[in-house]
């Protein structure tokens, strides 16, 4: 496991997340923005109303019209998706079924 680990720590998107993580530190007034861009996220895939979406959608575009912002959430996004492909890779690999069983 600590070889896994150790693998995780020097791929290039953990090291680009912890970069931009420990930039977007030095801005605390962002910190509301990511959150409310984290919540926006969540409201679009909910909201059923097309003028509602739209508001939601020019809100997150500018919010991301700041370099900073945008840099650090792509980065996230980047991270988020390694583990995904990760957790396929092992279901895949693990012959796991959705039910968490072996076949």
């Amino acid at each position: 496991m600590i070889d896994i680990i150790d693998r995780l720590r020097e791929c290039s998107e953990y090291k680009r997340y912890l970069e931009q993580k420990k930039r977007i530190r030095q801005f605390p007034e962002l910190i509301k923005s990511i959150y409310r861009l984290r919540e926006i996220n969540g409201l679009i895939q909910e909201v059923t109303d097309p003028e509602t979406e739209d508001n939601l959608r020019s809100e997150y575009d500018w919010l991301c019209s700041d370099v900073r912002i945008h840099d650090f959430m792509q980065a996230e996004l980047d991270y988020c998706r390694m583990f995904q492909e990760i957790e396929a890779i092992m279901a895949s690999e693990l012959d796991l079924d959705e039910t968490g069983g072996s076949n």
